[in-house]
């Protein structure tokens, strides 16, 4: 699906005060619908995966936001990301207050990832937070 939008959402846990981990990204489903320059989640698809996962892990992993592919470089949140993800904050059946978006930004010579944080209280904000790849670090510290 090159040069078209897809995504799902994020599951994960809070590791302390200042860390979010990420433990999975869903798939969009099968009904999920691509274009150039937005999306459509299979919403029904993403609860059954999100109520499956969230009880075979007991309830360690859970919803922290939502993921997505923009087919370009320096391609911050749009004005419809950040009214999803400000929605999503104030509902109260979504357990996180302070949502994450994490988009990668895939080009035909670069892919990044970016996370950004969203809140609405005390007022709308959202700001750009920085990436650590675990995995990445834990085979940076084995013996060779």
């Amino acid at each position: 699906m090159a040069n078209l939008e897809t995504g799902g959402i994020l599951l994960g846990r809070s590791a302390d005060a200042t860390t979010v981990e990420i433990t999975r990204a869903s798939p969009p489903g099968p009904r999920a619908v691509h274009r150039r320059f937005s999306f459509a989640r299979d919403t029904l698809f993403l609860q059954r995966y999100l109520d499956e996962l969230h009880d075979r892990s007991d309830g360690s992993e859970d919803y922290i936001g939502e993921w997505h592919v923009h087919p370009a470089l320096n391609a911050p949140p749009s004005a419809v990301d950040r009214r999803a993800l400000w929605r999503i904050a104030k509902r109260s059946n979504y357990v996180p207050t302070n949502p994450i978006l994490l988009i990668v930004e895939d080009s035909p010579l670069e892919q990044r990832l970016r996370v950004y944080a969203f809140a609405v209280t005390p007022q709308r904000a959202w700001n750009e937070l920085d990436v650590v790849d675990r995995a990445s670090t834990d085979r940076d510290d084995q013996p060779r």
